[in-house]
This record gives structure tokens, sequence and C-alpha cells, in this order.
């Protein structure tokens, strides 16, 4: 069955996905992880009340490149009824499968039902999957977190009603919903989820290089993994994981840099502002690991236009190969000794919890981000 699931979709034996990210994962950022060794990408979150009320906004973000390979849709919704209706809508879009959010610990998430407000609902997260799989021919998958707070783990119970639903597979994040990021992943936790099912399972948490993907799969016996924050300005931890190669070359770095550039300005013009804006937070995740990066992060902040950011790159690697620089150094992500150690992905859910919105990470100024 395993086996079988992931032939049809094409994916290897031990797949790589690339998470769902709000506000990031646009089909630029995504073709750019593919690029670099992502087997399965995904659409940032859909609301499905969103859907249901056929938002232009939602609709605009479930929008796919011609030159893309396999890629999913995920959903959360505060109820299975909406789920499924929302789910119908999808089966009729060119998805390869469709993932119900049941982690996402965000609050005005969590307060509608949604994301991990469900985690304390077993029942409802069976009729949830099973909503799902009656509406579509896609595979449906589940994500969710080892429970609402340490004295509510349920992690087993949710993951045997996935599967109960008629999932194809799932993807635990082991932590729980109270839990932040400073909180080591729990994976012996994980580890129990996978010895408690017989579909696939797929790891996800603090996989930032390649030792942290080999541990997990060591301990936790999943049969692949997830990556979220460790992908941001760090495409390339894809092949990094296959092969154990992270010396990454300036030419490499600025390749892939420009091509990312290039398609964020083929799919929304060269000269907008907004483009501009979203396109600041991935230049100062890509800034990570080059010594004298602070000018760069400081123009970046203020590029105009995508063509102003372009031109802020190649100025910047051209500073670089003058001082004789040609290789990024080592990041380390996610450990307080690290000058690495901001942590990107909590930004966006302290941002959003803020309540400025989805977009919050386009705001946010390089003092906020460094």
């Amino acid at each position: 069955q395993k086996t079988h699931i992931f032939e049809r979709l094409g994916l290897p034996k031990t797949p790589l996905l690339l998470a769902p990210l709000a506000g990031v994962s646009d089909h630029p950022f995504r073709r750019t992880c593919s690029a670099n060794g992502a087997d399965l990408t995904y659409v940032e979150m859909i609301s499905a009340t969103a859907m249901l009320y056929e938002s232009r906004r939602t609709f605009e973000m479930l929008k796919r490149h011609e030159s893309e390979g396999v890629l999913g849709v995920q959903i959360t919704g505060p109820s299975a009824d909406q789920v499924g209706r929302a789910v119908a809508i999808l089966d009729k879009m060119n998805f390869d499968t469709v993932d119900i959010n049941m982690g996402c610990p965000v609050k005005k998430v969590v307060k509608t039902g949604c994301g991990s407000g469900i985690l304390r609902d077993p029942e409802r997260v069976y009729q949830t999957v099973k909503a799902a799989v009656e509406s579509t021919a896609m595979p449906v998958t589940a994500k969710f977190r080892l429970g609402w707070d340490k004295a509510s783990r349920n992690a087993v119970e949710v993951a045997q009603a996935i599967e109960a639903g008629g999932a194809a597979w799932m993807t635990i994040h082991g932590r729980t919903r109270a839990d932040d990021y400073g909180v080591p992943v729990d994976l012996d936790g994980i580890r129990e989820v996978k010895a408690s099912v017989t579909i696939p399972v797929f790891g996800n948490g603090n996989i930032f290089q390649k030792s942290d993907a080999d541990h997990m799969l060591a301990v936790t016996k999943v049969d692949g993994l997830m990556i979220s924050r460790g992908a941001l300005g760090n495409p390339w931890l894809f092949d990094e994981i296959r092969t154990g190669e992270n010396d990454i070359a300036l030419d490499d770095w600025e390749e892939t840099l420009l091509q990312h550039l290039d398609w964020q300005m083929s799919e929304y013009g060269a000269e907008a502002l907004s483009a501009a804006v979203c396109m600041r937070k991935h230049l100062l995740w890509y800034a990570k690991g080059w010594n004298g990066v602070k000018v760069f992060r400081e123009a970046v902040n203020n590029a105009a236009s995508l063509h102003d950011a372009r031109a802020m790159v190649l100025e910047f690697t051209r500073g670089l190969r003058e001082r004789g620089v040609t290789h990024r150094s080592s990041i380390v992500q996610g450990e307080s000794d690290s000058r690495f150690a901001w942590d990107p992905k909590y930004d966006m859910d302290r941002q959003l919890d803020r309540g400025v919105g989805d977009d919050a990470m386009e705001t946010l100024q390089v003092s906020e981000m460094v």
C-alpha cells in the first residue's frame, strides 16, 4: 500500500515534501524548491470557508504553474461538511493530492475550530477525513500535532482516526499546539504515531540540515519527511538531505536567487512594489550564511521593485567575489547558541497572532528580521 501510493504520484521511496507555508508558498518558491530536490510541494493553506464564499484572493492562491510537478493543496475548515464541500471544488482543479491541516497553532485560526482546534475532538477528525475522501478521487492526507497541550496528548488516537477516515498518509509535527518553536521536537511521540498505524507517516519539525533528517528517520522510522522552516532561504536543503552536500558555491547561490527573481517577475511584473515587498523576506532569508550582509539587508528592505532587487543581488555577489568569497558559510538554525537562530516561521505565526493578516511578513522591517 505504501509503495502503491508513492508510485501513483511518482514519488521516490522516501519522499521529501515542502510544507505549505503561509505567505511564502507561491509557485516561484515552490518551483525553486522543486528544482533543488523537493518531491512534492503544496500551495499555502486554504480556508474551506473562504472557498465556499468564493473568495477571489483564495482562488488566486490556488494558481498552478504549467511547469510544476507533483502539487498538493492544503485546506482547513471548521466542520467536516465545509471541508467536504470545499474538497469537492478542489477535485475539479489541477491538483494531485489534498491535505487537511489539523496542526496550525495560530490563535485566529484555532478560535474558529480550524487548524489544531480539531485535535480535541478525534471523532470530528474522523468525520472530516471521511468527508474529504468521499469528495475526491485524489489521495487525502492530514497534518497534525501531538495534541492540544502536554495534558491532552492524543496523537495516537488522532492518527488512528485519520487512518480510519481513509487517509492515504499523514504528517505529524513533533510538538503540541501549546509548544512554541523553542520546545524540542519529540521524536518519541512521532515514533509512537508511526507504530500505531499502517499507512505511511511523514515526520515534521526542526529539520534544518541532513543530520536532523537522518536522526528523525533513524529514531522514528517514518516513511518520509516534510520540510518547513528549514527551506526558507535554503531550498538546497532537499538535495543536501539526499547527497550530504551543503557547500553552496556563490555561483550556484546567485543562479538560484536570480532564477527565483525571474520567476517572480514573470508572475508579478518587474516593477510592482507589492511583488518587491513580498520578495524582501526571501532575500533576507537567502542572506543567511554570508559575511558582510548588513548593507545588503538594509538595501533589500528598501527595494521598490523586483528589478531593483535583482540589481542588489548582482551588486552583493560582485562585492563578495571582489573579497574572494566563493562559498556560503554553513548554516545552523534553531539552536540558541547560533547566530542564525532567528526563526522566520515562528515570527510569521507571531505576526498572525498580532492580527495583521496573512501577509504580515511582507511588512516586517529589517530590525524585526535580524
